[in-house]
């Protein structure tokens, strides 16, 4: 039984704007009832609040203020809480925050950039909102500056050493933000370097439509989104790669890459897949777009860079390899939201307006042009226009599409921010590429049968939604013979199949000859895992005679994998099915031709050769955009 009184749940300092409704929290423990009693600090002494008496203090915020809580039973004793301070900003109301606030950090006022002579003094502040108040963290071109932890950092005489690009912290217990990135730098410096530019975290959105249930199937997006992927992670970037996705599914996985954008990330997007471009708006076709598809069957994608602007984020950059014409002349046209001015965009075409874009197959494999060659200077360290602009020179002087496909870049990029930008230290703990290849790890099991005979269970992610199980057998009794594994699915996975005879082509094969695969004797295919509601059970049925008696063997060992990461990334369906878009059945997002060459083959997607004469199947309705991605 407790004989002192124990703070449980102690209150927590706040900074808030004026009249903001605020409650205080505090919790006691004891062996009798507890009596609560809140008091203010007034000038030199305190002061009981009345009516005070409840362990929720109420307060309507009008100036700072500290206060603490006594906590006493009927046996006399008695236990005070921490004094929490209640700053309150006078020069801002509770109207600049938005509706349904829980208290993480937001900026208020940033620093300002500052350009001086040597030996001048510089202050740079900045302050923001929060329960609990926020701490601050400074940091000098991405390193952390240890004893710099308040919200101004003071240098007083600013040698050449203190000059680059600054950047605050503020962080609390419901999350964190960081300000905008400000220069300080000396006239006449001879040790003056170029700007340095640093993202605080990296995240990438890939998304290839490969196999569509009512129109023709593609073949290079899948391996397009693979490639990709592979490129980003070594740039640092955590990468969420899908293949083959519905239209609620589409909306699931943007909304879900917006809640990772956030102040100073880099953000990117990727699309492959079937699409069409209308009065500057391009659109997404998802792979249960029924035929022909209406308006409400397609995804704008204008309306996920205006979102990713609305997260202020340092960089957002959108590649879309997909068509961009549009086959009705006669539908009306829709009216283009403009973007914000922000100087952070970057929107790659793989194609220029009113034209295709085109895949190409050398043999058993097929890639599209646009990948093709952006492959080659994704990993350039130059700022992300003009690694582009390499890759649109590179498709210029390709003979196989000559007159046929141009790339086209836009943009509105003031700094010379790149993909291969180095990472703020620390980074975003929700960004933090070690914790992310984490949650996305399946280790390697070792499975023992009673007869002797030992199976390495290795795993390897070809997509965030499509995992390769490969069997190999590591160690087999002398005795027995004729040894085979079978690999298959022992639990309900019919919601995870979408028939499709697309889904066994060759390019998994391709796939699966990744180091996981090499000498497995038999492997398992796990697609559309976003699909999945539970843990998956997996069977290995082990057959094998026994070279003493002649006896046919056979074994079963049942295995679970927990439900995948992009399963419960996609639990929460926080989507509007209201997106807009609309087309005819015949808009295409790449075309295939055959080439005069030899070595390799140009193909159109849809079966409709140059210069065949497009007719609209479908007279698409104009609608209009709501508010369709939830980003929080």
């Amino acid at each position: 039984m407790l004989k002192d009184i124990v703070i449980a749940e102690q209150p927590v300092c706040a900074c808030v704007p004026r009249d903001f409704p605020l409650t205080l929290r505090c919790r006691a423990q004891g062996s009798s009832p507890l009596y609560y009693q809140w008091f203010l600090h007034s000038e030199s002494f305190c002061k009981e609040i009345p009516g005070a008496n409840q362990p929720d203090l109420h307060i309507v915020t009008q100036q700072t203020q500290l206060y603490i809580c006594r906590v006493n039973d009927q046996h006399h004793h008695f236990a005070f809480s921490h004094w929490v301070k209640v700053k309150v900003l006078k020069d801002i109301t509770k109207d600049y925050v938005l509706p349904g606030w829980e208290g993480d950090p937001v900026f208020i006022t940033y620093p300002n950039p500052a350009h001086l002579t040597s030996q001048q003094p510089v202050q740079f502040q900045c302050c923001a909102i929060g329960i609990p108040a926020p701490k601050y963290q400074w940091y000098l071109n991405g390193q952390c500056l240890p004893h710099r932890r308040g919200r101004k950092m003071q240098i007083k005489a600013v040698k050449p050493k203190d000059c680059g690009s600054y950047l605050c912290c503020a962080t609390n217990a419901k999350g964190e933000r960081w300000s905008e990135p400000v220069e300080l730098t000396l006239e006449h410096s001879p040790t003056r370097q170029k700007d340095i530019f640093f993202a605080v975290g990296k995240v990438a959105l890939i998304i290839g439509n490969n196999c569509y249930l009512k129109h023709p199937n593609l073949l290079a997006p899948v391996v397009d989104v693979y490639e990709l992927s592979n490129f980003l992670e070594k740039l640092e970037f955590c990468v969420i790669s899908l293949v083959d996705l519905t239209h609620s599914e589409m909306l699931i996985a943007v909304n879900k890459f917006l809640q990772f954008l956030d102040n100073g990330v880099y953000g990117l997007f990727y699309y492959a897949g079937h699409g069409y471009e209308r009065s500057g708006r391009n659109y997404m076709v998802p792979i249960d777009a029924p035929q022909p598809y209406r308006p409400e069957n397609c995804i704008s994608v204008q309306k996920i860079l205006q979102k990713m602007q609305e997260r202020r984020t340092a960089l957002n950059v959108v590649l879309l390899d997909t068509c961009r014409k549009w086959y009705n002349a006669d539908c009306a046209l829709s009216k283009v939201n403009p973007l914000k001015p922000f100087g952070n965009t970057v929107y790659g075409y793989a194609t220029c307006e009113n034209a295709e874009a085109y895949e190409v197959q050398d043999g058993d494999s097929s890639s599209g042009i646009f990948m093709t060659y952006l492959k080659k200077h994704i990993l350039e360290e130059k700022k992300v226009t003009h690694m582009l602009e390499d890759v649109l020179e590179d498709i210029g002087r390709d003979p196989l599409i000559t007159g046929k496909q141009v790339m086209e870049i836009k943009h509105t990029l003031t700094e010379s921010r790149a993909l291969t930008d180095r990472i703020c230290s620390p980074q975003s703990e929700r960004l933090n590429r070690k914790a992310w290849d984490k949650e996305n790890e399946l280790p390697k099991q070792i499975l023992l049968f009673s007869c002797g005979v030992e199976v390495e269970l290795s795993f390897q992610s070809v997509f965030s939604n499509l995992i390769h199980i490969f069997a190999r057998l590591i160690q087999t009794p002398s005795y027995l013979t004729d040894i085979r594994t079978i690999l298959y699915i022992c639990s309900d996975f019919a919601e995870l199949s979408i028939p499709n005879t697309c889904r066994l082509g060759h390019e998994d094969s391709l796939l699966a000859m990744g180091s996981e695969g090499e000498g497995a004797d038999c492997m398992l295919r796990l697609p559309d895992l976003q699909k999945c509601q539970n843990d998956i059970f997996i069977k290995l049925d082990l057959q094998c005679t026994n070279m003493g008696t002649g006896v046919c063997l056979q074994e079963s060992l049942e295995h679970r994998i927990p439900k995948p990461w992009v399963a419960r990334l996609f639990s929460q369906k926080d989507f509007s099915l209201d997106s807009a878009a609309g087309s005819s059945d015949d808009s295409r997002s790449r075309q295939r031709l055959q080439s005069s060459t030899n070595s390799h083959t140009l193909g159109h997607a849809g079966g409709i050769s140059l210069g065949a004469q497009s007719k609209s199947s479908s007279e698409p309705e104009e609608h209009d955009e709501g508010d369709i991605f939830a980003a929080k």
